[in-house]
């Protein structure tokens, strides 16, 4: 009898220990597989930054700065994100950045900038601390055309551009916001009912779940049926793909008569770019415009005929000249200026730069030149043209 109890209670031991076993293995199972549902991207004891929905934290070169309600960002990173061609003027000491339709000169400590051909005045300008240039980028909202929100209570910074889709929702039910589109994942967030959410095209997410972002910016998934009908706030604005044109060189002169030019139209050719705009000896940037009554009859035959007008601007060679205009940031400007107000005096489509004789040291000024007129000639809707070739064998034309 003894001996059949020990056998009894050996087998009913051995038997939990079995279960026991099993649990813990499945357990481990069910962790393995649901683990990577529980890493976050989030950085904690830093101020996360999500642009355009996606989590950037981890490749920022310097953490984000907020001083009252003003969200800073390293020079290198408004480089890395939003304009590869920043620089620092040592000159002026100030920076000056571009954007498709804008440029912005940003003096250190100071709070007036200049926006285009505007003076804006900031909450606060661009600052050094502890050695390192801190842009206010959410000042510049304007510059880059984005939105910038920072939501204290989870320390998330969004920026969303203006251009992109932006949708919102209101959620039906209470419901958790998950790291991942699993029940089993991570809660990240609750929503009551009736908050805001906004919602993300992803077509990559599992059916019956929406990839969300909280007002306060959590990025997560919630179950579709708990969203309501979704809002569409902006759709995405899709930028304009430039047309190549061929363009020929009509040269302005004494003994050019412009009746023999406007007599006939030439099949193919959609584009004339004539001279009208000279850059004046040792003027730091002055323009000489070319334009009379005759010039002003060939622009006006060749819009009534369909020709586009990219008028030239020629630096006649001049080395020194051309030097002076280009390294100088007030004197880069001083020429936009003027090539902006009589592209619209005029009625021009554009414009074509036709420097010669550049010294190679000038070169990254040239190019800075480019880089600053560019979203000048886009917000009025003129196009840039720069020569590719010298002067002798003008007939090939590179579209900015």
């Amino acid at each position: 009898m003894i001996k059949k109890r020990k056998r009894k209670n050996f087998i009913k031991t051995f038997n939990r220990l079995i279960i026991v076993l099993v649990s813990l293995a499945l357990i481990l199972i069910v962790l393995n597989i649901t683990s990577n549902d529980y890493v976050v991207d989030n950085i904690k004891n830093k101020t996360n930054l999500i642009i355009n929905n996606t989590n950037v934290t981890k490749n920022l070169k310097q953490d984000l700065y907020v001083q009252n309600g003003i969200i800073y960002m390293s020079y290198q990173d408004i480089c890395e994100f939003f304009d590869s061609t920043i620089m620092y003027d040592t000159n002026y000491k100030m920076f000056i950045t571009c954007s498709n339709e804008k440029v912005a000169s940003l003096p250190i400590e100071s709070s007036e900038i200049q926006i285009n051909s505007s003076k804006v005045k900031l909450k606060e300008g661009a600052m050094q601390k502890d050695d390192i240039y801190y842009i206010p980028i959410s000042e510049l909202g304007d510059v880059y055309n984005i939105e910038t929100n920072y939501a204290e209570n989870t320390n998330i910074v969004t920026i969303d551009y203006l251009n992109k889709e932006y949708i919102i929702s209101t959620v039906n039910n209470n419901t958790s916001i998950k790291y991942k589109p699993k029940s089993l994942s991570k809660t990240l967030a609750k929503v009551k009912a009736g908050e805001t959410i906004i919602v993300i095209n992803d077509n990559n997410t599992k059916k019956g779940w929406t990839k969300v972002r909280t007002t306060s910016g959590i990025l997560g998934y919630a179950k579709t049926n708990k969203i309501g009908n979704p809002n569409h706030l902006r759709e995405t604005i899709e930028e304009n793909i430039k047309e190549e044109k061929t363009m020929p060189w009509s040269v302005f002169s004494s003994e050019y008569i412009i009746e023999d030019r406007t007599a006939t139209t030439e099949d193919g050719i959609k584009v004339l770019s004539p001279t009208l705009f000279n850059l004046r000896d040792e003027s730091k940037g002055k323009l000489n415009v070319l334009i009379g009554n005759e010039e002003n009859k060939y622009i006006n035959w060749a819009h009534k005929n369909g020709y586009e007008i990219w008028a030239s601007v020629s630096n006649r060679g001049y080395k020194n000249t051309t030097a002076d205009a280009l390294k100088d940031y007030k004197n880069r400007q001083y020429m936009i200026d003027q090539i902006v107000e009589y592209i619209i005096t005029y009625k021009l489509d554009g414009i074509n730069i036709s420097f010669t004789s550049i010294q190679e040291e000038n070169l990254n000024d040239f190019s800075r030149f480019l880089i600053e007129l560019e979203p000048r000639l886009n917000e009025i809707g003129a196009v840039l043209s720069v020569d590719t070739l010298e002067a002798n064998s003008r007939n090939s034309t590179m579209l900015i």
